[in-house]
Parts: C-alpha cells; sequence; structure tokens
C-alpha cells in the first residue's frame, strides 16, 4: 500500500496565495479550495497512492505552546477569506470519501509523523506531500517527503528521499534537521535557536560533531572560535528547548488507521 499523506494547512495557505481571488455569488471566497484541489489532484494522479489522508491543524494551542508561551507568536492570523474556507475544504473532503485527520494538542505535522511511523512499521510506503521542511525529518520514519515550493510563480514540487536530504544537507541524516533547527532556530515559528549561530555555522558544527549533543560534548574542541563556545554555553538551554520544539511527534494519539 502506498498512503499519501498532506499536511492541509501549508497546501491551503499556499494555494491561497497562489490563486487570484475566486467567490461565489454569496461572496464566500473559493481560490484557496480551488488551487488545494488542483494541487492535490495532480500529485495524486503523479503518485497514484491506495490511501489518502489530509492532515490539519486545530485552532487550540498545542503541547508546544504549554512548553514555549511564545511559539508561533510573530505569525499573523488567517486572513478571513481563508478562514471562511476551511470548513467548507473539510467537508468537500469528506464528501468525497478522503479522513480528514485531526488531533487535538498537537500539529499537522506530527500527524504526518505518526502516519509515516505506521506505514514503516507494517512494510507499507508513505509520501508526505508539503510546503514545511520540518517534515523532513520524518524521512527517517522511511517516508519519502514532496515538497512543494514555489518559482517564478509557478507551484513545484521536489522529492526527498534520504540520499536527496543528504545531498542538499551536506551529508547529514535527515533526522538532523531537528539538531539544526536548535541550534540555528526557525523565524517562522519563533524557535528561538542559540543567538547568534545561522545556518552556515549550524550546519559547521553538525558536520563535525553529530548531532546537539555531540556539539555540547565538544565545547572545548580548539576548532570552536572563542566567539562560537561563548555563544553555545550562553545559549544551551535555548538550544535543548529548541529541539523539543522542532521534534516530530510520531506517536500522536490518532483514531484514523492505515
Amino acid at each position: 500500500m502506498k498512503l499519501l499523506a498532506i499536511d492541509s494547512n501549508s497546501i491551503l495557505n499556499r494555494a491561497y496565495y497562489g490563486v487570484r481571488p475566486l467567490t461565489t455569488k454569496d461572496g464566500i471566497y473559493t481560490n484557496g479550495i480551488y488551487g488545494f484541489l488542483t494541487i492535490f489532484l495532480k500529485i495524486c494522479e503523479e503518485t497514484a497512492p491506495d490511501a489518502v489522508a489530509f492532515a490539519f491543524d486545530l485552532k487550540a494551542p498545542t503541547f508546544r505552546h504549554k512548553l514555549y508561551t511564545e511559539y508561533k507568536a510573530g505569525r499573523h492570523g488567517m486572513p478571513d477569506e481563508l478562514a471562511m474556507q476551511l470548513p467548507y475544504l473539510k467537508d468537500l473532503l469528506e464528501k468525497l470519501g478522503y479522513p480528514v485527520v485531526t488531533c487535538e494538542g498537537y500539529e499537522a505535522d506530527d500527524i504526518l509523523g505518526t502516519l509515516a511511523r505506521l506505514c514503516r512499521e507494517k512494510g507499507e510506503d508513505c509520501v508526505i506531500v508539503t510546503g514545511d521542511r520540518d517534515s523532513l525529518q520524518f524521512i527517517a520514519q522511511g517516508a519519502t517527503v514532496k515538497l512543494v515550493t514555489t518559482k517564478m510563480g509557478q507551484t513545484i514540487y521536489k522529492d526527498y528521499d534520504e540520499q536527496a536530504f543528504r545531498e542538499s544537507y551536506q551529508g547529514l541524516s535527515p533526522d538532523k534537521i531537528v539538531d539544526l533547527k536548535a541550534l540555528m532556530g526557525d523565524a517562522s515559528d519563533n524557535i528561538p535557536g542559540v543567538p547568534g549561530i545561522g545556518e552556515k555555522t549550524a550546519m559547521s558544527l553538525l558536520t563535525r560533531f553529530g548531532s546537539l549533543e555531540g556539539v555540547y560534548a565538544h565545547l572545548e574542541d580548539p576548532s570552536l572560535t572563542p566567539s562560537q563556545k561563548k555563544k553555545l554555553q550562553a545559549g544551551q538551554d535555548s538550544a535543548r528547548l529548541s529541539f523539543e520544539l522542532a521534534l516530530g511527534v510520531v506517536d500522536a494519539p490518532i483514531t484514523a488507521t492505515l
């Protein structure tokens, strides 16, 4: 079996901004729904899955918000024109016979990770469709991640398996994207990381020391500059918090079964 698991909020948001405003005669916006289904149907045709699941975020805070109250604090709220489309999209997908999967206290990413893990344990294939690089960590669960991006106004896709990830991330294994974010942070999710450590330095540290724990086990290494050592020491608590925030759950208590 091949499961196609969709990061629905991520794809809907991208679709909404990629299609000109469209409305019904009653003033209900439909451009997000139209773009979402256009992307989904194209990927579905290319992927030819045996099963499909649509993972959605819920509005309620997740365990990450409880861990760090500033998590995703910098994000703007969903535009009303997009928010009004959510219930219609979910209703439409369910009427088409597709399962809409949510889980209180968890994000869509965690649902995707859980589905990937379930597929791996049963020897099934899982293809995750998302615009969020956080889900690349689920390649470690055996999934292929179809990363959706926009280039020159066109929606494009790139498939990431372990080999493709290593080629793009200087030989690191897919699970190390969590360690990378723990060091460099993530402005889009307001994950702090280590202040003063950017992506280039974080990549260099991980290729040398293998992991976040490896970095902190080698603070006396002569290859570290005094400035790097000082930043890492000062940001150690922030790095460990950031690791917990960036780490995707693979055992979310979802009710859906394969």
